[in-house]
């Protein structure tokens, strides 16, 4: 992992947080006792299936498939499945989403107002350089929401990405999720009460509202980490959803990225949102999945380096740009200067005007390789 990445860590032999992490999970954590632990809390929770007894965030995913199917077939618990849906799907990922519906789960999805969504992916575009910025807060804001609104006090995320990719130390060993989580890794200090300097009414964005501390702890919302219960391993979700019939990207890797398993639901959640992380922070989603490959000692770090050679990491992400301008209305010189104006010019070569150097399809050329 490059020091350019956000809270990144390395100790005095310059080691990463995320591989002393990995060191923990594949060498010191019992994880049976971690289960047993989990056994505890969840007996709990556990009623006899005439209700909900967890609430599932998904998004149709290898991961949230893996976790219902867990939570339901290992654990004798009965999800319900919430999803907050992106602002455009792709074929890929609509048939995802129903296929955990074939599976025997009931999904809930949560459809934000659409005029008042793009108006956010306008804020996080231009503002903060997200373009998915409401992806990323509706789906920790929306299950919440249906568990205060269901009476269901426990929800079951995922993998605490602290753990598993790198992080402050204090929020590392979380087993749980809360309000100050989303604030602090989501949001991009630009809080959902900051929106009405933009001309959003807040009543019109009530799903990503976080319930009140006070609905909170009338319901005794809690939200755990499977990952950090049971061994964590995106791989093996992949490989068992698929192995139900669970659907790959059909036209490969997804732009920017190593594989074709990740990030199918959103036209721009896979190549746009990663290459605005690239420009800023001067690795993509490539990086991250390869790095998992390595902690996992699936991969060597020289077989890594020619993947990610290889790979579309840093390329600009044409496919779905029409549809994103298109979206928001916007010209691609505005979409142009926007990516200019969000890219650490540091990181890549530029002229002797300063100006940044791109080829004949807009790329750029980072001046510090990883490999090197």
């Amino acid at each position: 992992m490059p020091a350019s990445r956000p809270e990144q860590v390395f100790n005095e032999d310059g080691v990463c947080d995320a591989c002393v992490s990995a060191e923990h999970k594949h060498g010191v954590i019992d994880w049976e006792e971690r289960e047993n632990e989990f056994e505890s809390l969840l007996s709990q929770y556990r009623n006899d299936g005439t209700r909900y007894d967890c609430i599932i965030p998904v998004s149709g995913g290898k991961d949230s498939l893996f976790q219902a199917i867990t939570m339901r077939d290992k654990f004798n618990m009965h999800p319900l499945c919430v999803n907050h849906l992106p602002c455009d799907l792709t074929d890929v990922g609509w048939e995802n989403l129903l296929f955990l519906r074939d599976q025997g789960f009931d999904v809930i999805h949560i459809g934000a107002n659409r005029k008042a969504y793009r108006e956010m992916v306008r804020i996080g575009f231009f503002k903060l350089g997200d373009s998915c910025w409401p992806e990323h807060i509706g789906i920790f804001t929306a299950p919440v929401r249906v568990a205060v609104q269901y009476d269901i006090p426990l929800l079951i995320w995922g993998e605490n990405s602290q753990f598993e990719y790198g992080g402050p130390v204090t929020k590392k060993d979380n087993n749980f999720l809360d309000r100050n989580w989303l604030e602090q890794f989501q949001m991009l200090g630009y809080r959902i009460s900051d929106v009405v300097h933009d001309g959003i009414d807040l009543n019109d964005i009530k799903t990503f509202h976080y319930p009140s501390d006070e609905e909170i702890n009338r319901v005794g919302v809690t939200g755990l980490f499977l990952g950090y219960f049971t061994k964590w391993d995106s791989k093996r979700n992949a490989e068992h959803a698929l192995s139900l019939g669970w659907h790959r990207n059909p036209d490969g890797p997804v732009e920017g990225a190593y594989n074709d398993i990740e990030n199918l639901d959103c036209k721009w959640i896979g190549g746009l949102h990663d290459y605005m992380k690239f420009i800023k922070f001067g690795y993509g989603r490539a990086t991250d999945q390869l790095c998992i490959e390595i902690r996992a000692g699936r991969m060597t770090r020289d077989d890594a380096i020619q993947a990610l050679r290889a790979s579309s990491e840093g390329k600009v992400p044409w496919k779905y740009v029409p549809d994103f301008l298109d979206y928001l209305q916007i010209s691609e010189v505005e979409f142009e200067n926007t990516l200019d104006r969000f890219t650490n010019r540091r990181l890549f070569l530029r002229d002797d005007d300063g100006n940044l150097i791109k080829d004949g399809n807009g790329n750029l050329t980072r001046r510090f390789p990883i490999w090197e």
